[in-house]
């Protein structure tokens, strides 16, 4: 291990070690404080609220706006009550408005995690632990969708589905949301502890307004729990048993041309979730399965690099925030994606197991993983484990090891990590992390450190990333080694709150990447200009300088494999320049259109995308993209297009028909791909599920040759809890 490296490491403990700013257990909310009631017959939940039960309850009536008009009484008038008996939290709320045929209801889902974006919406948080750092928030539109979601250190998490019951009423002068959380859903301490963290902001969609209880600095959001309010008096209750049993059955049938027959199946397996003392869930799987999972969104690369695709699993996305480590898309040492997928192609996953919380001052997440033997690989133990030491408010140092093991693979990592909040809106963070893999020479490294600054009408930030040589964890996800990078940001706002802008913003980055020899490989400086109008929509303009070096020892840059168009090694600098237009969120209709035009490695690129939405009624959703790239280089000239279709139709809250329909006229093997993907979704009981997936992949491989893919599942899960 190198000096400098050395020295790196014993500045990350001593930053981490060192304590905290000393800062008041309940900061600058300290007068927003609410009495919870205990009563003995609670509230029927139906969204009515005459029960005598809210009568006896304290009434929260004024919210502060935090759009548009900052530090300014919320437009309509909100009340908020909130009772407690042995089992459950209640909460109502009453949304009056002076305009309620203006109320916002696109949305018409069971759940729906982008419901924020398109409808009135109330946001409902508690801080469990009142430890400032996590919640979990539940948020309701008018139509009753809603979305549970956990946030832990900033990090916003929507996999986080439990059962709650939830009930809205739209009235002639307002809307009701009245809803019941069960104890046993939710993690505290064991003797209740007496004070939690709580807020509640209410969005007006057609105003573009939102207001909160306790006041939020302009651009924060609800993962910042340090800003929430209090509710005092929540005593004498238990952390409840939360045991569930989520069995599934799997019927399915597929085909692929070049075989013969149809291939059937018929597999069941399963979950079970339960809480372990009042603070640690743990969660196990058998068999799993993710037919029920929408695919993946078709990209056209054109870049060096390989490509980024989200998790979408369900399994791996709870408390998936808790394993983050290293710069996200960028140096991860544990990306979930790398479990049950090899070569891009599933491999049926055994088993695993997840224990998750906190225990004291730490935060804990363990995870072990078993795939089954395929022609691709042999059966492959995958863990991890994660710990974190908080201190401060939201300040932690960490570690995490991350082990990949079969007959044909040993491979570990290591690292460390740290958080360090230096006040409300300055924060360093630094890693640094090893692999050891018997099949790779030495044991490369890679660190980061980085100091950012950020608030509503400022941002700065700087950052270094050193990745060595062959550093590839194999749990995690790595876009380039041998660099080492050095960014810088800048951004400045004005908040005009005018018809024509209601936030201006202008900013400023800089990129500069050399290998590990120090010999420049990119330099990129982007200047952007964003204009967030008063009516929601908003327009921006960038403008960029580049430079990119090609060595002749580097993997071939192939552009267009089918055509096998070649960028050759040499030196290339290049300007682009892009004007975007994306109307508001909340609107029947939301077109979108991003025109990008520039020179491009010797020659020229032209990129168009468009995108819309069609909102006919909450009953019918019509959604499409359109992306075109027209590529002209001294070595050839192409156009690439990229299709995407959504229907969706919510039958009910309940039961819904989704069709998904991709057209890529370059993947990523250069061939023309065509997928489609129709998924019933009815939900039944208390959360349990029946889908049926339809799914179809054609790609046509030249010379009339076209590969084929089809399947229908239908497959049934049913939830089981005491």
């Amino acid at each position: 291990m190198s000096k400098s490296l050395l020295a790196f490491l014993l500045l990350l403990v001593s930053v981490s070690a060192q304590p905290a700013m000393a800062q008041g257990n309940d900061g600058p909310t300290e007068k927003y404080r609410y009495r919870a009631t205990r009563v003995d017959t609670p509230p029927t939940v139906d969204g009515d609220l005459s029960d005598p039960a809210w009568e006896k309850a304290d009434v929260i009536d004024q919210l502060i706006q935090q759009e548009p008009n900052v530090g300014a009484p919320s437009t309509e008038k909100t009340e908020i009550r909130l009772v407690y008996d042995s089992e459950a939290v209640y909460i109502s709320v009453y949304c009056y408005d002076s305009d309620p045929k203006g109320v916002v209801r696109n949305t018409l889902r069971f759940r729906d995690d982008s419901v924020w974006s398109k409808d009135d919406v109330v946001r409902i948080a508690l801080d469990t632990f009142h430890d400032h750092r996590r919640a979990f928030i539940f948020s309701i539109n008018p139509l009753g969708t809603k979305q549970d979601t956990q946030t832990d250190n900033n990090v916003w998490n929507p996999s986080w589905d439990e059962v709650w019951d939830v009930r809205t009423r739209v009235m002639d002068n307002g809307w009701s949301i009245e809803l019941r959380l069960p104890f046993r859903i939710l993690r505290f301490p064991a003797d209740g502890g007496g004070t939690w963290g709580f807020n509640v902001i209410r969005q007006i969609k057609r105003k573009n307004e939102s207001a909160s209880w306790a006041p939020f600095p302009a651009s924060f959001s609800m993962t910042r729990a340090e800003f929430y309010g209090h509710i005092d008096g929540i005593t004498g209750i238990e952390s409840h048993r939360n045991v569930q049993v989520v069995p599934y059955g799997l019927l399915g049938a597929a085909r692929s041309n070049g075989t013969a027959g149809t291939d059937s199946s018929l597999e069941g397996g399963g979950d079970l979730k339960l809480s372990v003392g009042s603070s640690l869930s743990l969660d196990l799987t058998y068999n799993t399965n993710f037919a029920q999972v929408e695919a993946d969104d078709q990209q056209i690369n054109l870049t060096r690099f390989s490509l980024f695709f989200p998790e979408k699993r369900e399994f791996f996305l709870e408390n998936a925030a808790l394993f983050n480590f290293g710069i996200v898309q960028d140096t991860q040492l544990f990306f979930s994606r790398r479990i049950g997928l090899v070569g891009g192609q599933p491999v049926p996953i055994v088993g695993g197991a997840r224990l998750t919380g906190k225990a004291g001052g730490f935060d804990l997440g363990l995870l072990t993983t078993q795939t089954e033997r395929s022609p691709g690989a042999p059966s492959t133990n995958l863990s991890t484990a994660r710990i974190r030491r908080n201190f401060g408010q939201r300040s932690y140092v960490g570690g995490i090891v991350t082990d990949t093991y079969s007959k044909t693979q040993a491979n570990r990592a290591f690292g460390m990590d740290s958080l360090y909040w230096l006040g409300r809106n300055l924060r360093s963070d630094a890693f640094v992390a090893v692999v050891d893999d018997r099949k790779i020479p030495g044991r490369p490294v890679s660190f980061s450190g980085a100091l950012a600054y950020n608030q509503d009408l400022w941002e700065a930030g700087i950052r270094t990333l050193s990745v060595e040589e062959g550093f590839d964890p194999a749990m995690g996800y790595v876009r380039r080694d041998d660099i080492r990078r050095h960014t810088a940001n800048l951004r400045r706002s004005w908040r005009l709150n005018r018809e024509w802008s209601r936030k201006l913003n202008f900013s400023s980055n800089l990129t500069y990447l050399t290998n590990q020899d120090n010999l420049l490989d990119t330099r990129q400086w982007v200047f952007e200009a964003n204009d967030e109008l008063n009516t929601g929509d908003t327009i921006r303009f960038q403008a960029s300088r580049n430079f990119e070096r090609i060595l002749a020892t580097d993997d071939p840059f192939v552009l267009n494999p089918r055509k096998y168009i070649v960028v050759p090694p040499g030196d290339y600098g290049f300007n682009r320049w892009t004007v975007e237009y994306q109307s508001f969120d909340g609107r029947a209709i939301v077109p979108g259109v991003k025109l990008e035009r520039g020179e491009f490695y010797g020659g020229n690129r032209t990129s168009v995308a468009l995108s819309g939405i069609w909102r006919p009624s909450p009953h019918l959703v019509l959604q499409g993209d359109y992306e075109y790239n027209d590529i002209s280089l001294p070595q050839g000239a192409f156009a690439a297009h990229l299709w995407r279709t959504r229907f969706t139709v919510p039958i009910t809250a309940r039961a819904s028909v989704d069709a998904f329909f991709q057209l890529n006229g370059l993947n990523q093997q250069g061939d023309p791909e065509l997928n489609t993907q129709i998924r019933l979704h009815l939900i039944f009981a208390r959360d349990s599920n029946l889908y049926i997936v339809f799914s179809d992949q054609r790609r046509d491989r030249g010379a009339g040759v076209t590969a084929l893919d089809q399947a229908v599942q239908m497959k049934m899960t049913y939830r089981l809890y005491w």
